[in-house]
């Protein structure tokens, strides 16, 4: 039932994490979060905690990959800069992290006294000075997890503020005032040391209280037997669920297309856009065939992007925007650059209306099957599909619009950046509103579709 996939995915979280680009976190815990909720799937499907607690573990996963987006902008950035990033994120992570557990333990327990689970309810003696006394053991662990996320959030920020000591040079400096900076790497080692120590002691209470769950054969089987009986036969149910994460990867895809350039230089790789919207459509290959070639021509955009973010870095480590003006080489390179940053934003943009046209088709085929089939004198089935149809439709052209507008403006950027310093506001202004809509609408179609498909469950 998952548990094995959400051991793996705890196991993953217990490794340091250091603001650095280069080391950074050795074992990403998006990919953790992201197992925790693959392992949470079937369970969450009939248990209403569970399914709050995966939703909880997959905003994790999503915030950690911007994490690393971020921790990828670092190389460029003030030192200032990463205990921004650190604190911020770490907070956003401690409001995630907390609940998400809470609610995992919380469902986990529910299951147990539905389904005739006793490992979850086991205890264990504790010695204290005032004598002994039984806890529970997995009141304990989750306690003891948020304890070590907590601390391994503390870990990562507590280093980062040494960046932070500012000095007045207003009067006299003392010459025994010394920069905390220096002792960065010394923090580094003593706090990654200590995490390490908390986080052994962390993956042997995890492995052996899921352990101990799996070994608990009549609440496997109680689980197993309610999910074939009564989530199986349910196919609406299934497709809801991949089409809500189709729509949240395409979300992901448009709110990361936005052109974010350090010294010049996007730090906001089109990869990172594409390859959400790649995941978005091989999900939903099974209802639609036309994805593929959103695939493939999303694919191409990768290479592109890449071979771009090279000619970036190479360009603008020789020369500034406005050397085309004085620097034949510089206008060379630099026209150059801009023509295959065409290609590229020409790429993502087909990309992007051929997975509209394929999504317009996969609602189309599931406003069929989906939702109520029965019609009456109060409820015609056909005419409620054809208004959510045409609701979804708009939604779909006027992103479509918008995506046209974005990709042309990203087509322009290079070109207008020589004589007009200010477009990288406009190019923003446009991004922002094309992203803020396809949030918009993908929320509009999950909201008239599949959230009211999981709801009849």
């Amino acid at each position: 039932m998952g548990f094995g996939l959400m051991t793996a995915g705890f196991i993953l979280l217990f490794n340091p994490v250091i603001m650095l680009p280069v080391i950074g976190d050795i074992l990403p815990d998006a990919v953790g979060f992201f197992l925790i909720a693959a392992g949470l799937t079937r369970l969450s499907s009939f248990i209403g905690k569970l399914a709050e607690a995966r939703e909880g573990f997959m905003k994790l996963a999503f915030l950690e990959m911007g994490k690393f987006v971020a921790m990828l902008a670092l190389v460029r950035a003030s030192g200032t800069a990463k205990p921004l990033v650190a604190l911020v994120s770490g907070l956003l992570e401690a409001m995630l992290f907390i609940p998400a557990v809470l609610n995992l333990f919380e469902g986990l327990s529910f299951a147990g006294l539905w389904y005739g689970g006793t490992a979850i309810y086991a205890k264990k003696t504790v010695a204290r000075r005032s004598g002994t006394r039984e806890i529970e053991i997995a009141a304990a662990l989750r306690r003891y997890m948020i304890f070590f996320y907590l601390f391994r959030i503390a870990a990562t920020l507590i280093p980062e503020l040494s960046e932070l000591q500012m000095y007045d040079y207003l009067g006299t400096v003392d010459r025994r005032a010394f920069d905390m900076v220096y002792f960065k790497p010394l923090f580094y080692i003593l706090f990654s040391a200590a995490v390490c120590v908390f986080g052994a002691v962390y993956i042997v209470r995890v492995v052996r209280f899921f352990r101990s769950l799996k070994q608990d054969r009549p609440f496997i089987n109680a689980l197993e037997e309610k999910y074939r009986r009564d989530v199986m036969p349910k196919t609406g149910y299934f497709i809801a669920k991949r089409m809500k994460l189709v729509l949240a990867l395409f979300a992901f895809a448009a709110c990361t297309s936005l052109i974010f350039p350090l010294d010049n230089i996007n730090v906001l790789v089109g990869f990172i856009s594409s390859g959400f919207l790649i995941a978005a459509a091989v999900l939903m290959l099974p209802y639609e065939k036309t994805a593929l070639w959103s695939v493939v021509l999303g694919a191409v955009r990768c290479g592109l992007s890449v071979l771009n973010l090279i000619r970036q870095i190479r360009y603008f480590s020789d020369y500034s925007a406005d050397a085309v003006l004085r620097v034949t080489e510089a206008y060379n390179r630099y026209y150059g650059l801009a023509m295959t940053e065409v290609a590229e934003y020409l790429f993502a943009l087909a990309s992007v209306l051929v997975f509209a046209v394929a999504l317009m088709k996969a609602v189309k085929a599931h406003l069929e099957i989906m939702g109520i089939q029965t019609d009456n004198a109060m409820y015609s089935k056909r005419n409620r599909d054809l208004e959510t149809y045409n609701v979804i439709g708009g939604k779909l052209l006027l992103t479509s619009v918008l995506a046209i507008l974005h990709y042309v403006a990203a087509c322009a950027y290079r070109y207008l950046l020589v004589d007009f310093s200010l477009v990288l506001v406009v190019t923003t202004a446009v991004t922002l509103v094309y992203a803020a809509y396809a949030v918009y609408s993908m929320r509009v179609i999950d909201t008239l579709l599949y959230d009211k498909e999981i709801e009849l469950m």
